[in-house]
């Protein structure tokens, strides 16, 4: 079919379709450009001569091809499309970002769709999530260690209750405390003290499980969430296993800007129904076992 008597009425509109920002754009069945208004420019960077008689897709987005060219088949089965977004790589190589509306014209086989530049409303909006994302981080993270805080912590193990309630399914506490951090920190001053918090956070991090969640609660104080997928027979076993993993693994030096250092833990333990039936008990216990294991001398454990 010749295109060109179809594409002749808005090139008679040209001069007028200019003052639009938004790219008219006429594509045929196998997505070739049969016509593109003066705006193209703007929007795409190339002169419409540029892209006319190419595929759509050699300027289209590689990432966007596949969902652009399922929208496109629904349009030229007779769908009309009002809202799609898509990108495309302008002629000096940056991206815009496109959103889209077209139909099908049944008359001149060609699909019309209009154009228009949402790149600054885009990048407000990535931003803004960025900026969300950010808040979210700093209102459920420790600024010195980035371990979760005591909000997120209390979170994650209101809903381990809940699982373990619904599911029989046990978990555990524990409640860690650095021993004698005090004396380190007052010696070398509370930057060294910020350097230990920062090295045990990472050992702790390196050493548990994905389904496990450690936080600092405040000062040299830790608790874990033992979210062990164990039946509550087997709980105790569990939670004392993941302690004594801990417990070993602070035997090992911790590396600092001003050298090595061993600082061990007193660590308590609560298990699930047994020493408590909520979060705010099972971490009264543990924070009491922990205790005891300090008074014993620490470097221990303690139920």
């Amino acid at each position: 079919m010749n295109k060109e008597p179809f594409a002749q009425p808005f090139a008679q509109l040209a001069e007028y379709i200019d003052l639009l920002l938004d790219a008219v754009c006429v594509v045929d069945r196998e997505h070739k450009f049969i016509y593109l208004s003066p705006g193209a420019k703007r929007v795409f960077g190339y002169d419409p001569e540029e892209m006319i008689g190419r595929s759509m897709f050699d300027f289209m987005h590689p990432d966007n091809h596949n969902d652009t060219r399922a929208v496109a088949e629904l349009i030229n089965s007779g769908e009309e499309v009002m809202h799609f977004e898509n990108r495309y790589i302008r002629k000096d190589g940056s991206v815009v970002d496109l959103h889209w509306t077209a139909r099908w014209s049944e008359r001149d086989q060609v699909r019309v769709g209009v154009a228009r530049d949402i790149s600054i409303r885009k990048q407000l909006e990535r931003e803004r999530e960025s900026l969300i994302s950010r808040l979210e981080t700093m209102a459920l993270t420790d600024s010195l260690t980035k371990l979760p805080n005591r909000a997120l912590f209390a979170d994650r193990a209101t809903l381990a209750l809940a699982r373990a309630e619904r599911d029989g399914i046990g978990f555990g506490i524990l409640y860690l405390d650095m021993d004698k951090f005090k004396q380190i920190n007052d010696h070398y001053g509370h930057a060294s003290g910020d350097d230990l918090l920062k090295a045990a956070a990472d050992r702790f991090k390196s050493i548990l499980r994905p389904t496990d969640t450690v936080a600092r609660i405040g000062g040299d104080e830790f608790v874990v969430l033992c979210d062990t997928g164990t039946k509550v027979l087997n709980i105790k076993h569990a939670v004392q296993t993941v302690a004594e993993k801990i417990h070993l693994a602070m035997q090992q030096p911790l590396a600092l800007p001003r050298g090595e250092e061993v600082v061990s833990v007193s660590i308590g333990m609560a298990a699930w129904p047994e020493h408590g039936g909520t979060v705010d008990s099972l971490v009264q216990h543990a924070d009491q076992a922990m205790y005891r294991a300090k008074h014993a001398g620490g470097n221990g454990l303690s139920w």
